[in-house]
């Protein structure tokens, strides 16, 4: 009888503290996360703890580890309490969970991509305030976009969506489905291309110079979506865009290769036809992990960002 009770409390014990360690494992998943997530602004180990506070018991034992620029592991223990083998004088089991997250860079994008694509100089990690100048065809080049039905990653072969005035309207607008972009992929450039009136960007919602009604700051160029009325199905405003980030353009119609992709924020527009501007700010933002990724580059602002166990 004695050891029948033995193997029966054992029993009973052991699957507690399985469901247990499982709780565990839960709570230091999403930890990793939220350390990962917060890695651009500076506050990883805090947003870890926070997490762990609000997914277990304040008895828990949270370790937060920052290895090189973009990866947290959180390693959480608890006790858990015996029932039965504490007639045999162990009251309680140790368990323990370790989960591994990592912030990453997307390396392909659909949807809310900008019809014009910035150069790396430009683009000066997040420093311009730029997106599109006619004037200055070098730096900032209105391309084709893939069609829907376009799996090459690019616009330079494939059926696309030519970067015309009828076209980039709608773009701008995020009306006009387009197809997958990936780094590395081939664009088919139009730098001289006539522009739109500036009042497809400035009649888009909420209104100009309004970015505070969309996006919430986090510190360090990271913000986080306000959910707003106007927002589209993905719940992104439609004033965000991806822009294609190039090492050069041509100096006329040509072609160019995709090295990244960052976040911009139309703010306001001037011009037209062959005189229009597009103002607004790089902004860092976090996206559920969907698709190819590429290296977080620490301190580059507006960079397109996603974060994702990886052990």
């Amino acid at each position: 009888m004695v050891s029948l009770l033995g193997v029966s409390g054992m029993v009973l014990d052991l699957g507690n503290g399985y469901v247990q360690r499982r709780a565990i494992q839960n709570e230091a998943d999403a930890a990793a996360i939220a350390g990962a997530d917060a890695i651009p602004s500076g506050n990883t180990a805090a947003a870890a703890q926070q997490m762990a506070a609000k997914n277990g018991r304040a008895s828990d034992q949270v370790t937060v580890t920052i290895t090189g620029v973009d990866t947290v592991t959180v390693t959480v223990a608890r006790t858990a309490p015996t029932f039965f083998l504490k007639v045999f004088g162990r009251s309680s089991i140790p368990v323990s969970a370790t989960a591994v997250a990592r912030i990453e860079a997307l390396g392909a994008v659909k949807g809310h991509v900008s019809p014009y694509a910035v150069t790396v100089a430009a683009y000066a990690n997040g420093t311009g305030t730029t997106l599109f100048k006619e004037s200055q065809p070098g730096a900032y080049g209105t391309i084709d976009l893939p069609a829907t039905d376009n799996t090459t990653g690019g616009s330079c072969a494939g059926n696309v969506n030519k970067g015309t005035p009828s076209n980039i309207s709608p773009e701008l607008g995020d009306t006009l489905p387009a197809g997958t972009l990936v780094v590395g992929g081939c664009l088919s450039v139009k730098s001289g291309a006539s522009q739109p009136s500036a009042n497809i960007i400035n009649q888009i919602a909420p209104s100009n110079n309004q970015m505070n009604q969309d996006l919430q700051p986090l510190g360090n160029g990271q913000y986080q979506v306000i959910p707003q009325s106007w927002d589209d199905s993905n719940g992104l405003p439609p004033r965000l865009m991806y822009i294609p980030i190039v090492q050069t353009l041509p100096s006329g119609n040509g072609q160019t290769t995709i090295v990244s992709f960052a976040w911009f924020y139309m703010t306001s527009a001037t011009g037209g036809g062959s005189g229009l501007t597009i103002n607004g700010q790089w902004v860092t933002l976090q996206l559920p992990p969907t698709a190819e990724t590429t290296q977080y580059q620490p301190g580059v602002i507006g960079q397109v960002l996603t974060s994702e166990l990886v052990g």
